[in-house]
């Protein structure tokens, strides 16, 4: 049989011999002859265009881009003899091989997509699976080759673009089994564990197949030596997600391999077998690893923001706006819970304290959103990205200090052992308080900036679950006395207090619980009635039977405010649980709790809770 073939690299230089040695008269075209000259037994072709002039002509392109500028561009088919069989060897799009196909049928040209599995290695020994798709005829025509070079066919029906897509599929899964071994070598190493111990009893037991055995080995001895060259492998992965695109499927977990090997033939890995780039992990630097924009892991998630608008008001014949609240949305890729969270910073702060913690590591956003919830953060109105301007909002009240800060998440003596820095890293410090701004010097009409805002954002996203941190407890009071029905739960970490309470620099309690007014039934229309009646008397409607968690650090000054919230909550109606930490085996803590060393566990305290007493589905 006389056969031409189109592209002379490894692959092809791995099976030319095959057909050779069977007695088979072999030409080939390639944009080097040199890559020709050294093959015994072939003859080298001037273009593309005469190789279709024999009975069979095989292309091993490396991508679309060469296929149209060596196929399409050139006009190679226009002349071709029709009795020509034209076999693709090259993984390509599904899409361009429709395309082919449509050109083939109008020139009368039989095509075939025989995409394969194996390395060249594997093609030499005539050991190759054969993916094979195009009218049965055209297959039986070339089979006899087909026979010489692969130890199966594959018949995957008359539709060329079918033996692409399980090629690229298969590519796909062996990526992800690349990964795998990656990681779980990188698992048991830092644990002890001699990788390749552990890669021959994975690849002789569970995972007995060539891929794990043959890329299992390139990592347990860290050995790149090119089978199939990292470069066409992210070639192969970007063709599996645009295949999905083109269907409207979203292929996570594809994405993520993509984004490491990415990373790999930049760092100039590209030459060298795929399997290099599931050690991306293992190998980064020190100084990469003090970078969390290189090495924290990535997340996909959906996220934006909007703003609760403020009231407009007039000021020497001018409109200003009043009090907007900024909020910041993500939602995980898969929401499993069936209330959204609302994150309210504590006072002076904003919402980026429920990020990253101070020593880096996830913050209780990051927890919720793992957990299934969609997250909302705020900065409350006056604070952070919310503006502030004391001609609209009245004055300021006192910048915050080193001073007070140190009195209230770590003061000397004070037996907290969970601070997330040393007291000394002077430098961490000055990262900490950088946060922090003034907060509007009247607390009570800052509550109820706050009330009303987060009312109406709960007006947008429906019934969710409010949690606060200190000088924002009073909000979740206010709130659910404005929006009582759609108040899922509240949990109020180191709420402000006690009742009745006053905080230097910010502010008191005059309504009991709150600055601003709440509404009592019995009504109440002062402060000093509420003050003074009978506590067993202060029902709170907007609070009955709702589900309130007060969380307590085992060290913080705040932690002793509980002594009174919690029977006032209790007498209001509230559904009140007191999350003790220390009682629960959570020890060290102050009033910083949701970002400390143990930030995590009382993150489950809170999650425990929310399970228990919403009825929400265990996130496990």
């Amino acid at each position: 049989m006389k056969i031409g073939f189109i592209g002379v690299g490894s692959m092809t230089r791995a099976i030319i011999p095959l057909l050779i040695r069977a007695g088979h008269h072999v030409s080939a075209w390639n944009r080097s002859h040199a890559a020709i000259m050294d093959l015994e037994g072939v003859s080298v072709l001037e273009s593309p265009s005469s190789a279709f002039q024999q009975e069979v002509v095989i292309s091993l392109l490396a991508d679309d881009a060469a296929v149209r500028e060596v196929l399409l561009s050139s006009a190679a088919l226009e002349n071709a003899d029709k009795a020509c069989v034209h076999v693709v060897m090259s993984t390509l799009s599904p899409s361009l091989m429709v395309e082919l196909q449509g050109m083939h049928d109008a020139i009368g040209m039989a095509l075939v997509a025989a995409p394969v599995f194996g390395v060249p290695a594997v093609a030499a020994s005539g050991e190759l699976n054969i993916l094979a798709a195009g009218s049965q005829l055209a297959v039986s025509t070339v089979q006899p080759l087909f026979d010489l070079l692969g130890k199966k066919t594959w018949y995957l029906g008359d539709q060329p673009e079918h033996a692409c897509i399980a090629k690229i599929a298969g590519n796909m899964m062996i990526t992800q089994a690349i990964q795998s071994l990656g990681e779980a070598s990188g698992l048991v190493q830092r644990h002890g564990l001699t990788p390749s111990i552990f890669v021959n009893l994975m690849t002789q037991t569970l995972f007995a197949c060539p891929s794990y055995q043959r890329y299992g080995q390139n990592i347990a001895n860290n050995s790149f030596e090119p089978g199939f060259k990292l470069s066409l492998g992210l070639k192969d992965i970007n063709l599996a997600i645009d295949a999905g695109r083109l269907k409207d499927l979203e292929l996570p977990a594809a994405d993520a391999v993509r984004s490491k090997m990415t990373s790999a033939v930049a760092r100039g890995d590209g030459h060298k077998d795929w399997s290099v780039f599931a050690t991306q992990t293992l190998t980064q630097s020190a100084d990469h690893a003090q970078q969390p924009w290189r090495s924290a892991p990535i997340k996909r998630t959906r996220r934006g923001n909007f703003w609760v608008t403020g009231a407009r008001v007039t000021q020497n014949g001018k409109n200003f706006q009043k009090g907007p609240m900024y909020v910041a949305w993500e939602s995980p890729e898969h929401i499993t819970q069936a209330y959204p969270v609302v994150l309210v910073h504590g006072g002076t702060l904003q919402g980026t304290e429920w990020l990253d913690t101070p020593d880096g590591r996830p913050g209780w956003a990051q927890r919720f959103l793992e957990a299934g919830f969609v997250v909302f953060r705020v900065d409350r109105p006056g604070h952070g990205r919310s503006p502030y301007h004391p001609d609209i909002m009245g004055p300021m009240g006192p910048a915050f200090s080193y001073e007070r800060a140190r009195e209230v998440y770590f003061p000397e003596g004070g037996g907290e052992t969970q601070w997330p820095f040393e007291s000394d890293d002077e430098a961490a410090f000055d990262a900490f308080i950088a946060a922090y701004g003034p907060m509007p010097a009247d607390l009570a009409a800052s509550q109820t900036l706050d009330a009303d805002r987060l009312a109406e954002l709960l007006d947008r996203i429906g019934k969710a679950i409010i949690v606060t941190h200190s000088a924002s407890g009073p909000s979740g009071w206010l709130v659910a006395d404005r929006r009582p029905d759609l108040i899922a739960g509240i949990v109020a970490v180191e709420p402000m207090g006690p009742v009745f309470g006053h905080t230097p620099g910010i502010g008191s309690l005059e309504w009991g619980l709150t600055a601003a007014p709440l509404t009592f039934d019995p009504p109440r229309e002062t402060a000093e009635q509420v003050r003074t009646a009978e506590p067993s008397t202060l029902k709170i409607p907007g609070l009955q039977g709702v589900p309130v968690a007060l969380m307590t650090g085992e060290t913080s000054a705040f932690a002793s405010y509980a002594s009174s919230i919690v029977p006032f909550l209790r007498n209001a109606g509230a559904n009140i649980h007191h999350l003790d930490l220390p009682a629960l085996g959570i020890h060290g803590n102050g009033h910083g709790l949701i970002y400390e060393r143990n930030s995590d566990s009382a993150f489950k305290v809170v999650m425990q809770w929310l399970e228990e007493s919403l009825n929400m589905p265990d996130p496990a």
